[in-house]
């Protein structure tokens, strides 16, 4: 039994926008403004520490009036937005009114549609359709339908400081809901992608399992504020004008970008035209910081959803469904999964009974060296100086030399990284293949496995690791998008010349649907301001002042020096920052500091599933790094389970983008992985044990994968059990030997 809730009033506000999806589509708007003492969500927390928060249930003032509407689960539903999973699977583009002004519905299921493909490798080859997806049953619960749509009720809203924050949460109650075995799924956005991208992810498993599912944007979901058009998305994914009035929360754009003190908007687009502010990059806001206590925001709203009238409350017995009586489980993939991670670690009230999380993108607290550990893969070790590098840290070393690396792969890499690299005395080898395997030896050489260095070249090919370190640095540092943070910006280009140019507004009323969240995507590019005698061009079209194309070696090296702090790839080299840089790289290192996850779950059982594979959250640096963290924090209170899997690495959908036949789906463990957690939780039976789990490639079932690829956790494979003895995290190279 939970401990009650400790009511503590906050003076935060939150604005609520219920939306639903009737038959004939025509939504109705319930608003609610201007809840402060009363509204009862947490309180403002810093990252993953043992920083408290205190959560009440919100409820609203007697004024306001919640109109409702219902997905009948045929024109329209929650887990496919009325497609089925046929539609799901189909990469035409859906049908709109008008490509340039599309409606909410439109954007709602497009954004479904296509959100599910940018997650999934949704190949039948690969299981789609029969070891994982919408009709799949799980271990408990048989889909309601045959086509995968869920029938039910869809709350949208805001959490907002007054300040701009505007975190958006939404609810989706199954009309399957077992009121008398009620459960909630609390999930986040994987990377920075919008509210609706776990849909298919922790919300199709909560789903099927008849739970109602909250989910949470991290306050980083595509925010877009177009500089050139000043147009920005509402929180249906509409577009409209900055700077008309807002008069509900219909109205109240999800970003609108600030200046700085040296130079304000205006300014700033005449200067740089057909610029465009991302969320994530330019709140100024650092949002990861907040991650965990979205979370917590997130399931405080879920329960006061469920007790409306409409729902389970009553107006004289009051709430129904409490955090007491009602089972929860946080889950979360990729930065959702770092945000979960948070959320179990500030959980003092006691509102999550267990987490699982994949490949959680987060950055463990580094012990010193005195009370760090080992870790041990088969002959390797890799110790705690190593293991201990923030995401920030890798993704910036790796910025450097992967387009070296990558040369001579079946993404070709840039020849001309490899020269600038050794004209800057980063490489010490004369010529190209020498310089390119020195390049890959120095990734490995920093903690790199050599497994995932060999899918690193299409996370490069995906401007993954350069596209990444841009936005973490601008939000770590709280930087204006006016400020060009190493003279980066996001802007429209020409495809064929590259010229920056305003992006079409056709494309721009597309981005909600189809954006990770971080440029290059969607037709955003990441632009180098130096480039067509300062007009811009793509990063990866730079030519240095040797005439070398080099993607723009300087703008990496001065993303390395917000880490380092010196002028040097590493900290221990080169000189100490002065003036204006070094002023930056405090900025970003305090944002850094603030993001830490402490490593203490507060003994709640939690399960971590994590690829092998994994070329962006490498196992090292996050998983294996937090377990270890864990047990040395917990001790014999910890019940945290890591099942890291081979031949499986971040992102399924790659798996199908570049056809490879190399990699099996994680999300099947990550399924796999709540099934455990929920028998455990609802049944009592055992979490599984800490283990490597050697899949089998394709190639030897006939290029398709099926169950016999994928051992079950605890399958009575030998010699794959992950073990910690206080000094040495050991994870086995097992060979899957029965």
């Amino acid at each position: 039994m939970r401990k009650l809730l400790l009511l503590k009033p906050t003076a935060l506000l939150l604005s609520l926008a219920l939306l639903s999806g009737c038959v004939d589509g025509n939504a109705t708007l319930g608003v609610i403004l201007g809840l402060a003492a009363a509204a009862g969500i947490a309180s403002l927390g810093g990252g993953g520490g043992d920083s408290g928060s205190s959560t009440t249930t919100p409820s609203p003032t007697e004024e306001s009036k919640l109109i409702l509407k219902t997905y009948d689960g045929f024109s329209d539903d929650l887990l496919t937005a009325g497609v089925g999973v046929s539609g799901l699977r189909n990469r035409n583009p859906l049908a709109v009114t008008d490509t340039v002004n599309p409606t909410a519905t439109e954007v709602r299921r497009d954004t479904i549609v296509r959100q599910y493909q940018a997650t999934h490798d949704m190949r039948t080859t690969s299981g789609y359709g029969t070891l994982y997806g919408a009709t799949v049953p799980t271990a408990f619960a048989t889909p309601s339908s045959e086509d995968g749509t869920v029938a039910g009720k869809e709350y949208l809203v805001y959490i907002d400081d007054s300040e701009g924050k505007n975190v958006s949460l939404m609810v989706h109650i199954p009309t399957t809901f077992q009121v008398k075995d009620p459960c909630i799924i609390a999930t986040a956005s994987p990377t920075f992608r919008g509210i609706y991208s776990a849909v298919g992810l922790a919300g199709e498993w909560g789903l099927k399992n008849n739970c109602a599912v909250v989910y949470t944007d991290k306050g980083a979901g595509v925010g877009e504020h177009d500089l050139n058009t000043n147009t920005v998305f509402l929180v249906d994914g509409v577009r409209r004008l900055a700077n008309e009035s807002v008069s509900d929360i219909k109205t109240k754009p999800n970003f609108v970008a600030k200046g700085s003190e040296q130079l304000d908007l205006a300014a700033y687009s005449s200067a740089s035209p057909f610029r465009i502010a991302y969320k994530a990059a330019h709140s100024q806001k650092n949002p990861e910081a907040q991650w965990g206590t979205n979370i917590l925001n997130a399931i405080e709203f879920a329960l006061y959803v469920l007790n409306l009238e409409e729902n389970y409350g009553s107006s004289t017995a009051g709430s129904s469904l409490t955090a007491d009586n009602t089972l929860i489980i946080a889950a979360g993939t990729s930065m959702g999964g770092a945000a979960v991670l948070q959320a179990a670690e500030q959980d003092t009230d006691g509102l999550i009974d267990g987490v699982v999380v994949m490949s959680p993108a987060m950055s463990p607290k580094k012990l010193v060296n005195a009370n760090g550990f080992t870790i041990k893969h088969g002959r390797i070790s890799y110790f705690n100086s190593t293991h201990g590098r923030s995401l920030f840290d890798v993704l910036t070393y790796q910025n450097i030399y992967q387009p070296c690396a990558s040369v001579n792969t079946s993404v070709a890499g840039v020849r001309g990284r490899c020269s600038a690299l050794f004209a800057e005395g980063l490489l010490s080898s004369t010529t190209l293949n020498a310089q390119i395997a020195e390049a890959r030896q120095r990734l490995i050489d920093y903690g790199i496995l050599a497994s995932a260095s060999a899918i690193s070249d299409i996370y490069w090919d995906s401007s993954v690791y350069a596209g990444l370190s841009v936005l973490y640095a601008n939000a770590y540092g709280r930087f204006s998008v006016t400020e060009n943070l190493c003279d980066y910006s996001y802007a429209g280009t020409n495809p064929d010349t590259g010229v920056v140019r305003a992006k079409f507004s056709v494309d721009l009323a597309d981005d909600y649907q189809t954006s990770s969240g971080f440029p290059p995507s969607s037709g955003t590019e990441l632009v180098n301001n130096f480039g067509n005698n300062g007009k811009g061009i793509p990063y990866r079209e730079t030519i240095n002042l040797n005439g070398v194309s080099d993607e723009y070696l300087q703008g990496a090296l001065c993303l390395r020096r917000l880490f380092t702090g010196t002028t040097g790839v590493l900290a221990s080299e080169g000189t100490a920052l002065t003036g204006t840089a070094l002023n930056n790289a405090n900025r970003v290192q305090q944002g850094l500091r603030e993001t830490i996850v402490s490593g203490n779950l507060r003994g709640k059982p939690a399960i971590i599933v994590h690829g092998q594979d994994d070329a962006l959250a490498h196992v090292n640096f996050t998983s294996r790094s937090y377990y270890g963290l864990n047990k040395q924090v917990e001790g014999d209170n910890s019940h945290l389970v890591y099942v890291e899997v081979t031949n499986a690495n971040h992102f399924d959908a790659f798996n199908e983008d570049y056809e490879l036949n190399t990699q099996i789906p994680l999300l099947y463990y990550f399924n796999n992985g709540l099934d455990r957690l929920y028998g455990y939780l609802h049944n009592r039976a055992l979490l599984p044990q800490s283990q490597v789990i050697p899949t089998t490639l394709p190639s030897t079932t006939g290029n398709k994968i099926t169950a016999s690829n994928l051992p079950k956790m605890d399958n009575g494979i030998v010699d794959c059990q992950i073990t910690f003895d206080g000094q040495t995290l050991n994870i086995p190279d097992c060979a899957g030997d029965l």
